[in-house]
């Protein structure tokens, strides 16, 4: 396997996290409604940015985490996320940009999980 190198290699990742997520009886809730159109780029452009994989023509802006208040999220949601993404990444990739990639996941899914249970109490 190779490591991560591109838009597309993000894309590839981010898309089969999704498919995870929205199959998956716990999470799928939350997708129901979901512009996909709109909110996959943004994900895509989130971890370009983060990963600093073609920032520049995938710029990212805005919070990340602000959207996510408003979906009644549980920490548990976040984690499901979190494994999804991991094996996402794993499944298709290694090197040190996979594990920055799992890293930086890692962080924000405890920032997420800290965040929520100040803002919503759960």
């Amino acid at each position: 396997m190779r490591d991560i190198e591109s838009f597309e290699d993000i894309k590839s990742i981010v898309d089969k996290q999704y498919a995870g997520l929205i199959s998956d009886e716990t999470t799928s809730r939350h997708f129901k409604e979901l512009d996909f159109d709109s909110h996959l780029p943004r994900i895509y452009n989130f971890w370009t940015f983060i990963l600093e994989v073609d920032p520049i023509n995938h710029p990212y802006k805005g919070s990340a985490f602000e959207p996510h208040t408003r979906l009644g999220l549980s920490v548990e949601d976040f984690r499901i996320w979190q494994q999804y993404l991991k094996d996402a990444i794993l499944s298709q990739f290694e090197g040190p940009m996979a594990v920055k990639m799992i890293q930086k996941a890692e962080q924000l899914g405890m920032m997420f999980e800290y965040k929520l249970v100040i803002v919503t109490g759960k």
